[in-house]
């Protein structure tokens, strides 16, 4: 299927559209947002997470000839390190993109015309319902 279509919409539909895109990202953001808090609450796990962000990490694999760190039984461990590293990458990656969003609104005109690639409808949040 070929995506070379273009689509003339104006600026009021882009930012009914856009609008209706925050709202799904603000839902979004609020569960990781609850479970960010969540991890921050406990201050044993935070400190443990701090602690091995300070440290190099070499992967698997010669970690003991290469002067790697062992951590304690009180450390969490490298996948949860890595999955709050995720996490916290997810929730920049959405507010960047709210922000981005809120911008764009902020400067369209109502009444300008564009023409948008099928790229463009996704990210400005059109979708089959309208």
């Amino acid at each position: 299927m070929s995506l070379d279509l273009i689509f003339r919409k104006t600026g009021k539909e882009i930012k009914e559209s856009i609008k209706k895109r925050i709202a799904s990202l603000e839902s979004r953001l609020i569960s990781r947002n609850n479970e960010l808090d969540n991890f921050l609450d406990n201050r044993k796990k935070v400190r443990s997470y701090i602690l091995r962000n300070s440290k190099v990490s070499y992967g698997h694999g010669g970690r003991f000839s290469s002067g790697g760190t062992l951590f304690g039984k009180e450390h969490i461990s490298s996948e949860q390190v890595e999955e709050i590293n995720q996490l916290c990458k997810r929730v920049m990656e959405i507010e960047q993109e709210i922000i981005e969003l809120k911008l764009i609104i902020k400067h369209l005109q109502d009444n300008q015309e564009f023409e948008l690639n099928f790229q463009d409808l996704i990210d400005y949040g059109f979708d089959i319902e309208e």
